[in-house]
């Protein structure tokens, strides 16, 4: 950002705690609306229906129990936010 004429350049790392009403929830939404949805994209909905509830309990099978309390899934994530003066 300081080659692009920033000044005061910050970076600070916020983490929240992230919660789900499940695992499924989690993993159909990373597969249907982010850029994930192209692993899926040749499948029909029945098809993808399944992957997704698939992976899903895949998922919950490797995931630490303290993010799977009373069915939802939560966990801490991190994000980079910069904040700099022009």
């Amino acid at each position: 950002m300081t080659a692009e004429g920033f000044e005061q350049l910050r970076v600070n790392t916020i983490t929240q705690q992230i919660t789900f009403p499940s695992a499924l929830d989690y993993v159909r939404f990373q597969l249907i609306a982010t850029p994930m949805a192209s692993l899926l994209g040749d499948r029909t909905d029945s098809e993808r229906e399944t992957a997704i509830r698939d992976i899903a309990i895949e998922a919950e099978a490797l995931l630490d129990k303290d993010m799977l309390r009373d069915g939802r899934l939560s966990f801490p994530q991190q994000a980079y936010v910069a904040s700099a003066v022009r």
